[in-house]
């Protein structure tokens, strides 16, 4: 019973020790301004920032390795001189994909077509959708598991789009590049051990062990 014991120890350790932590959510922090040419409703070239925060329980699907209701918080804020207009998520939704092309492609979506409802500030106009396109050459290695561990200096390509209804008129406000994005974890290509590779590793110094005892 003590050598039992003693190898299920082991491999709880190595398990632990090789990807099968507890998960955690994903964040996604950015920082950018507004567009020149496309400020919608707000000053030109005033800074934003914003956070999403994905629920990386969810399981891709479709073609296109679509993770459905993955968002379940979202900021954007908008840095008016008159002060800052801040807007966030009312429950779960939006859609994250991720398929590759001619490069890799990362889409984040929150309202319109992608679903979920926002929180804008009373007298500010209102947010009706958001979406980021980053777009690299080495953003995930499995599509169908939402990556983690990337900067800005991963991307080649970070268009954030919003559109507002600002006294019954939508508007169009664009950043072309983020200035900063950071993906919260570990990049997704840092080589993981399997649970059944953990389990060969500990059996086999165990199995010595034992016979070892047994001589």
């Amino acid at each position: 019973m003590r050598i039992l014991s003693g190898v299920s120890g082991i491999i709880l350790g190595l398990c632990l020790g090789t990807g099968m932590a507890a998960a955690a959510p994903i964040t996604i922090n950015f920082t950018g301004a507004v567009d020149q040419f496309n400020p919608g409703p707000f000053t030109r070239n005033v800074a934003l920032q914003g956070q999403i925060t994905l629920d990386d329980t969810v399981v891709a699907s479709g073609p296109n390795n679509t993770f459905n209701n993955v968002i379940t918080g979202f900021s954007l804020t908008i840095s008016e001189t008159a002060g800052d207009i801040t807007y966030t998520n009312t429950g779960t939704g939006g859609r994250v994909q991720q398929f590759t092309g001619v490069s890799e492609f990362i889409s984040v979506a929150f309202g319109g077509g992608a679903g979920g409802v926002f929180n804008s500030p009373a007298g500010a106009p209102q947010i009706t959708s958001f979406a980021i396109d980053f777009r690299g050459v080495d953003l995930f290695v499995d599509p169908t598991v939402l990556a983690t561990g990337l900067t800005d200096m991963d991307f080649s390509y970070s268009f954030m789009t919003s559109r507002f209804d600002f006294g019954g008129t939508n508007q169009l406000m664009v950043e072309r590049r983020l200035d900063t994005v950071a993906f919260s974890g570990d990049r997704q290509n840092v080589a993981i051990h399997a649970p059944s590779t953990a389990a060969l590793f500990a059996l086999g110094p165990a199995g010595f062990w034992v016979r070892r005892r047994q001589a």
